[in-house]
């Protein structure tokens, strides 16, 4: 018998090592029970929140502001359009967000970016997909907005870059994680007006990899949107480099004058 004759070991052994595999997690799951990802109550799914964290979340839903996402008071039909743009208009073509930034919001964004639990982008992304359906609708492309590299050492990892990468499977587009580079290392943003804000951010980007996005419909994918300062930036960039759209896909976002600012 040739060696092409005899019978591969590959294909047994993946699947002892598969088995092998779950009987450990199972055997874990035993001994330590799924807990929530927020409070750490025990759960009967992992990966997830538990009821009362589930509560605590504002889930964004309908009626909302065609262009920025943000809940509205009233259902104006298709279209509808908050009374914010006629002041504050973005420069990106549309945004949305699964939820509104608040205690419970910026807890799982916290604990995603500073307290070493990257799994919660898994769980975030699977609220965004939802409620992004019409920005990833006819994209071509997922841009995580990037971080300039001091904060990146800093920080070790891209919260962004997690959430796209966990977003991908999700809506079916790929990730374009090196298209654009943050070149200016800016202050943190917080306590700055809209103003500040866009002057912190005035040249903060530069397109490195063209062909990834001109002439594409670009979803940004971020955690948190504020004031849109960095959106706005990154949309004024991507359509320079040839972007026929820029839309903008949060985790959370801002509304009203009286939410608290993420860290």
């Amino acid at each position: 018998m040739s060696l092409s004759d005899r019978p591969s070991l590959s294909a047994p052994l993946a699947h002892a090592a598969r088995l092998g595999r779950g009987l450990v997690a199972a055997g874990i799951g035993l001994v330590v029970p799924p807990l929530c990802l927020s409070c750490r109550r025990p759960l009967v799914d992992p990966r997830t929140l538990c009821g009362p964290c589930v509560r605590d979340l504002e889930i964004i839903t309908p009626p909302i502001c065609d262009i920025m996402g943000t809940p509205l008071a009233f259902d104006a039909g298709p279209g509808a359009r908050s009374p914010e743009l006629r002041w504050n208009h973005p420069l990106y073509d549309k945004a949305r967000a699964a939820t509104v930034f608040g205690p419970m919001s910026q807890r799982l964004v916290h604990q995603l970016k500073y307290q070493d639990v990257p799994g919660m982008a898994s769980l975030m992304a699977r609220l965004m997909a939802p409620a992004i359906a019409d920005l990833t609708a006819g994209a071509d492309v997922l841009l995580p907005v990037p971080l300039h590299r001091r904060r990146l050492l800093a920080r070790r990892y891209n919260q962004a870059v997690l959430i796209a990468d966990a977003l991908s499977p999700l809506v079916g587009l790929p990730v374009a994680r090196h298209a654009v580079r943050r070149v200016r290392y800016t202050s943190h943003q917080v306590g700055l007006a809209r103003e500040q804000r866009a002057d912190n951010l005035h040249a903060a980007f530069r397109i490195v990899d063209r062909a990834a996005v001109d002439g594409k419909a670009v979803v940004l994918v971020d955690d948190v949107l504020t004031s849109g300062a960095t959106a706005d930036s990154l949309a004024v960039t991507l359509k320079a480099a040839g972007a026929r759209a820029v839309r903008v896909a949060v985790f959370a976002r801002v509304v009203g004058e009286g939410n608290r600012e993420p860290a």
